[in-house]
């Protein structure tokens, strides 16, 4: 019998919003950014070097509530997956106006919102789905539109891991010889 280790996870796709790379503090109302479109609202408002708070990595985030509540999506097969992102309420904004939604096909799957403090403070969500064929994942801005909301950056998607067929075999016939032991062992019984 040969040994395999689990299959890995496989990133579908990342986004960590460095490129295009733009100059100086500022920011810029797009409409697509590496493989997102703008699916609602007036644009995806990518915010760099420093302008409203430090990026999780790089020098580059997005903002969804530029000059109103917007939304960036792209469409994804079918599969099992994890998704990863990086959530930071916008410095000094209330909560009620970070609140980042996740969407798959419209349904709510997850949501991010804090109060924002002096600088952004990055928190790691996760969320892992199933899907039978192609949906829309979907990022929006769900607080208040004032232009100020939540932050994301460092977006990826992977295939979740599945162990290989060779990893079952090895887990089975050690449930084999486990209980095979236990069926031969001798039991001492004393009496007084």
């Amino acid at each position: 019998m040969t040994l395999a280790a689990p299959a890995g996870a496989a990133v579908v796709f990342s986004s960590d919003f460095e490129t295009p790379a733009y100059a100086g503090a500022g920011y810029h109302l797009v409409n697509s950014v590496q493989g997102w479109g703008l699916s609602a609202g007036p644009s995806i408002e990518v915010q760099h070097n420093n302008v409203a708070g430090l990026s999780h990595s790089g020098v580059q985030h997005v903002e969804l509530d530029s000059t109103g509540n917007s939304a960036m999506s792209r469409v994804i097969g079918a599969g099992d997956y994890t998704l990863s992102f990086w959530y930071s309420p916008r410095p000094g904004v209330p909560l009620l106006s970070n609140l980042i939604e996740v969407l798959l096909d419209g349904t709510l799957i997850g949501s991010a919102a804090a109060a924002g403090q002096g600088q952004t403070v990055w928190t790691q969500q996760v969320l892992n789905f199933s899907l039978a064929g192609p949906a829309v994942l979907e990022f929006r801005a769900g607080g208040t539109q004032d232009s100020l909301g939540g932050y994301l950056d460092d977006i990826e998607l992977s295939t979740a891991a599945v162990p290989e067929p060779a990893s079952w075999a090895l887990l089975l016939a050690g449930f084999a010889l486990m209980g095979n032991a236990m069926r031969r062992r001798r039991v001492a019984i004393a009496f007084a």
